[in-house]
């Protein structure tokens, strides 16, 4: 019941979640493209000045150290024929008040043709060579250089060395080299502000890093790094990169003169903060609306639902047999009201129809009941009166042939109203099985045994072939299954004119104790086609209407047949060709008896076997309404040399058992004046008799009829027409002496 709610509102939740996660996800990107931009676009500003300020800075050096190199200080200090020639100390004054002229010069010294420092402002220098030095070099080779861009160690500023040649007498005399610390590129304010500049140099070294740390240290230099930048630096544009475990973007250009690259970039932590701030905000806006919004909706749906699902509980528990539930009133007037309307107007048909239905059955079986009765009365009249004709009378081979005409006409009509009563219980699920233990080779022979003298006065062959695994003794109902196999044999020898029929039993499967039997039955019959199989298993029908007429049958067998066995939980199959016979098999699982079955006595007891029972002095009560019944049940017993008692009703009954001894009972159902049911109860409860047996006889075949029977308290049951063996067992079964 609760899927149907998960059904509809999950797929609303999982759809509104997913909008929110994609509406955070589109303004977090959005964000993230217009900060990466505009940090590219600050980026690209500060490279840009930073390129300017050091192009004007590079050539401003330039610029003064060519005009330096030609100062009459500088010229006359290599100028040895001039007198006025600037001594030492006159040249370190005059570099020291350069130096001081310019906030960015450090050290400014001159140094002769061999690099030996003649005169500097920073006296530490006099006297040292710098003969290889490669901007020493280039000056002394006439060329002017900017170069040796480094950190200074102390101050951590940029350092670049310009040097130039000295011309005396027509020649180079010496040179003079200026250290200038270059103007601070980034400013404090920088190092707090997302984008900072840096300065890396063609060996990989950081000359200006918002890092100090980082700045001149050769443990950071990073060749690959400048190698990557410097393609798209020649140009300029924006660059991403790593560096020591973090993501950077920014805008990297080459300055063309020092060929360092100028870098101004923040990391994507820092740049995108903002973005991810954006984010969380938009998805916790968006997952408040969705709860806000899931709230009500669930509150609406959560209506309409739970209507629904009482409803579909309502229409569960109906189906499932609770047809008297009643369903709670509504006031809904949307398709919900009109739902519930219908469902209750639906279920309240149904209960008018069960009640019908129920009322029908019962009257069915009551109608069933009676007729059972009525028709199995005259019955046991005819077949007992034919019995005992046949038993005492004398008379020519005709008379005695209509006399068995009539028992065969008789057992034909009981068959027919067995059947009607058997499909009767089938169709109400009242038919039950028995379990006990049986032989199934003993089963197949005395269905044989029945069946041969039909299928010989055909000359018709009749085989039975059983095989070896088969297990003798298994546990079920022998009756039913009897009745099953006479059924189909029965059919086989009526529809086969000529070949024969044959049986044959075989061991399917086992599983342990339980064993899967197959039994086929097989004829050279009529055959069966195709169109009418489909209702060959139909109570009352037959495969063909001309069928009926050429051999007669109430078209039940087969029915009854089919569903014994699948109340067995086995199967019945028919493989089938007209004019070439038909096989049907029977499957069914049967459990492996522990105890052996019991043998049943063949055939109909005679006289010397109730002779035999030698029940002189026991007192039999016989307790019946109709005259015939008292006159048959009387003269079958009567041999038996017992005393026999009648009575024609109930009452009669308790005061013949006031009176007299009396050791057995048989005892009519049905009676006037008091019905057997009553009396039996008078008899266990008024006059405490508990002990004696009281045998049921009826005509009434159906189990509620037994059921009240033993609940009144009677002991055995046999039904009408009376069996002769029957009849023969109870009174072995309760009076025979051990």
């Amino acid at each position: 019941m609760k899927s149907i709610r998960v059904k509809l509102i999950l797929p609303f939740l999982l759809g509104t979640l997913l909008l929110a996660i994609l509406l955070s996800w589109y303004t977090y990107d959005s964000t993230t493209q217009s900060m990466q931009g505009a940090a590219i676009t600050i980026a690209e500003a500060k490279t840009d000045q930073v390129a300017s300020s050091m192009a004007l800075l590079f050539r401003s050096l330039s610029s003064t150290i060519q005009n330096v190199v030609v100062d009459p200080h500088v010229v006359s200090f290599f100028s040895v024929e001039d007198e006025h020639a600037t001594s030492d100390h006159a040249a370190g004054e005059w570099m020291e008040i350069l130096a001081q002229g310019n906030d960015y010069y450090r050290d400014i010294y001159l140094v002769d043709a061999s690099g030996n420092c003649l005169a500097s402002n920073n006296r530490d220098l006099i006297g040292r060579n710098f003969r290889y030095e490669p901007f020493v070099i280039n000056a002394l080779e006439g060329m002017f250089t900017l170069e040796g861009f480094a950190v200074d160690r102390d101050t951590k500023r940029l350092a670049v060395v310009v040097a130039g040649p000295v011309d005396a007498n027509n020649e180079v005399a010496g040179a003079m080299i200026i250290t200038c610390h270059l103007p601070q590129i980034a400013t404090d304010e920088e190092a707090d502000e997302m984008i900072f500049t840096a300065l890396l140099r063609p060996d990989g070294l950081f000359a200006l890093h918002r890092d100090e740390t980082v700045m001149g240290n050769e443990e950071t230099a990073n060749p690959a790094l400048y190698r990557d930048l410097q393609s798209v630096g020649r140009e300029g544009g924006p660059v991403g990169y790593r560096m020591q475990g973090r993501e950077y973007v920014g805008y990297a250009k080459l300055e063309p003169f020092s060929r360092w690259l100028i870098v101004s970039s923040g990391s994507e932590n820092d740049v995108f903060h903002s973005a991810r701030k954006v984010r969380v905000t938009v998805l916790g806006i968006s997952m408040a609306v969705l709860v806000l919004v899931s709230l009500i909706v669930i509150r609406f749906a959560n209506g309409i639902l739970d209507t629904l699902l009482s409803l579909i509980d309502y229409a569960k528990r109906v189906s499932e047999g609770d047809v008297d539930l009643k369903l709670q009133a509504t006031t809904r007037g949307d398709e919900l009201g009109v739902l519930h309307n219908s469902l209750e107007r639906l279920v309240n048909t149904l209960q008018t129809m069960i009640f019908k239905t129920q009322e029908v059955s019962r009257m069915k079986g009551e109608f069933l009941a009676n007729m059972s009765h009525e028709i199995r009365t005259p019955i046991n009249a005819v077949m007992g009166m034919a019995h005992l004709a046949l038993r005492d009378t004398e008379m020519d081979g005709k008379q005695r042939n209509y006399l068995e005409n009539i028992q065969t006409a008789a057992r034909s009509l009981l068959g027919v109203i067995n059947d009607i009563l058997d499909i009767s219980k089938i169709e109400a699920g009242k038919l039950a099985l028995e379990q006990v233990s049986f032989s199934i080779r003993r089963l197949l022979r005395d269905t044989q045994t029945i069946h041969k003298i039909n299928a010989d006065a055909k000359s018709l062959s009749f085989e039975v072939d059983i095989a070896p695994e088969v297990p003798d003794e298994l546990t079920g109902d022998p009756l039913r299954l009897g009745q099953i196999l006479n059924n189909i044999i029965s059919n086989a020898v009526k529809f086969t004119q000529q070949g024969g029929i044959s049986i044959r039993c075989r061991l399917h499967e086992r599983e342990g104790n339980l064993a899967h039997v197959e039994i086929d039955v097989s004829d050279t019959g009529i055959g069966i086609s195709s169109e009418s199989m489909d209702k060959l298993f139909q109570p009352f029908t037959q495969a063909d209407a001309s069928i009926t007429r050429q051999f007669g049958g109430t078209g039940l067998g087969l029915a009854i047949s089919k569903s014994l066995l699948e109340l067995m939980g086995g199967s019945l199959g028919i493989v089938s060709e007209p004019g070439r016979g038909s096989t049907f098999t029977m499957k069914l699982p049967l459990w492996l008896s522990e105890t052996e079955s019991q043998e049943s006595e063949a055939g109909a007891p005679s006289v010397d076997d109730f002779a035999r029972l030698e029940l002189r002095g026991r007192v039999v009560l016989i307790v019946e309404d109709n005259l015939i019944n008292q006159t048959i049940l009387e003269e079958l017993i009567a041999p038996s040399s017992a005393t026999i008692l009648l009575a024609d009703n109930g009452q009669e009954a308790l005061d013949v058992v006031k009176s007299k001894h009396v050791d057995l009972v048989f005892m009519d159902m049905q009676m006037p004046v008091m019905g057997g049911l009553q009396a039996t109860k008078e008899i266990r409860q008024i006059l405490g008799m508990e002990d004696l047996p009281i045998v049921a006889v009826t005509a009434n075949a159906m189990q509620e009829e037994r059921e009240h029977a033993f609940a009144s308290g009677m002991n055995d049951y046999i039904t009408k027409p009376i069996e002769i063996r029957q009849l023969y067992d109870m009174l072995k079964k309760w009076l025979k002496k051990d």
